[in-house]
């Protein structure tokens, strides 16, 4: 059996490390959130949430899918994806630019203190994806320990210090103050990690070489704008409930969505360890990587039966504990989203591969495509099935997505990935 292996040993280890350090990260943000809550007025606690949300979309422009695309390139070529690593970090630089103007333009007309507020918040968001392109450097070498112990003491120092500030009598803007500093602390550390093992040393003429530039655009921007739609597509539901019905309508099936967001920890720990690994085997052993493959496919998709199964035989009880009587429409929604995981866990693999198999172009379009049967769908359900009608949209669009990945799998060519 694969466990019996150094490799199942190693993505298995791997993927456990992944999953704690998820679980303290989230369990410190859930914490800080919770203080802020209790600590700041309604409206600030308002524009805290508004601030990281905008700070966490825009940022996205600073990545355009640079992180994974590294984590794969140092997979396959290891050190010999130095050079590109090093390319890759000068192009986020160059892509912060946009992002910082683009925060300018939101906050403008706020007044002072909100802006500043936001501001903060915002680019504590961006330094984070620097800290996250550190982290991949670390995946791709199948070194998740490194990268959990990064992303780990970036959250767990951002709550501390937020929450001593919140502790103390901080305000909004102290809090996102806290937040840029925590996040630019951690940042610092972990490009220090990197120079020391020397991914960052070494910025030569070797870098000023046309096929990097070219390179980094070809491969890395169908995989920024299927991230940038993925936000758009989880966010779309929100969006156009308060646009058709109203604010209570967003309360109802945010409830729901608020229990069934966390669960995807567990495809993304598992998937964290698997990518890299399945990443070489394709370049070095086709039979493994397609074990591999059908494994973690089978994992996560029983791991989906069982969290769909839960939620809707609990939905009534984990609703009606956790909100109270007034938000009973709630509970269809958190059975339609919790069957809608059964696909997604799946996805998460699919597409995934994918990436692997440099097929991310494929990616991208069908990501847009869930997208527009999304809108479609919730546009023409939400009224006469309300929150439930956006809830089902979202199953079709994840099986959708489903079968697309499947036939490319299936019959798009494998593209040969090296270093250049």
């Amino acid at each position: 059996m694969l466990r019996s292996t150094t490799l199942g040993r190693r993505i298995g280890g791997n993927a456990l490390i992944k999953l704690a350090s998820e679980l303290a990260g989230r369990v410190a943000t859930f914490a800080l959130a919770l203080l802020a809550a209790r600590r700041l007025s309604e409206a600030d606690f308002g524009f805290y949430n508004y601030g990281l949300a905008v700070g966490f979309v825009l940022a996205q422009l600073a990545d355009m899918g640079l992180q994974v695309l590294i984590a794969r390139e140092v997979a396959v070529g290891g050190r010999a994806a130095q050079p590109l690593v090093r390319q890759a970090f000068r192009v986020k630089g160059i892509l912060s630019l946009p992002v910082v103007l683009l925060l300018l333009v939101v906050v403008n007309g706020r007044p002072p203190p909100i802006q500043a507020a936001i501001l903060l918040l915002g680019l504590a968001m961006l330094v984070q994806t620097f800290l996250e392109f550190a982290a991949y450097v670390f995946r791709g070498q199948q070194d998740l320990k490194e990268e959990a112990r990064m992303m780990a003491f970036a959250r767990l120092l951002v709550a501390a210090v937020g929450g001593a500030v919140l502790w103390l009598g901080g305000d909004l803007i102290g809090l996102g103050l806290s937040t840029l500093i925590g996040f630019t602390a951690a940042t610092i550390w972990a490009y220090f990690r990197l120079w020391r093992l020397g991914w960052l040393t070494g910025f030569g003429d070797e870098e000023a070489q046309p096929w990097m530039w070219s390179r980094l655009f070809r491969e890395a921007v169908p995989l920024g704008i299927a991230i940038i739609l993925s936000i758009t597509y989880t966010r779309l539901s929100v969006f156009l409930l308060e646009f058709r019905l109203d604010a209570g309508a967003v309360a109802q099936y945010s409830a729901a969505h608020r229990l069934v967001e966390p669960a995807q920890i567990v495809p993304a720990a598992l998937l964290a360890a698997v990518f890299p690994a399945y990443t070489a085997a394709l370049q070095n052993n086709r039979q493994q990587a397609g074990r591999l493959g059908w494994i973690t496919a089978l994992l996560l998709g029983g791991s989906g039966f069982v969290l769909a199964a839960v939620f809707w035989f609990f939905a009534p009880f984990l609703i009606s504990f956790l909100y109270g009587e007034g938000f009973q429409e709630s509970i269809p929604v958190l059975r339609y989203l919790g069957l809608s995981a059964f696909f997604a866990y799946v996805n998460f693999a699919l597409t995934h591969f994918l990436i692997a198999r440099g097929q991310q172009l494929l990616s991208s379009i069908f990501v847009g495509i869930m997208l527009v049967i999304h809108f479609t769908l919730s546009w023409l359900l939400i009224p006469s099935l309300r929150e439930a009608g956006a809830a089902l949209s979202i199953i079709a669009a994840e099986f959708l997505l489903f079968v697309c990945c499947l036939v490319a799998l299936r019959v798009a060519p494998l593209k040969i990935v090296s270093s250049k």
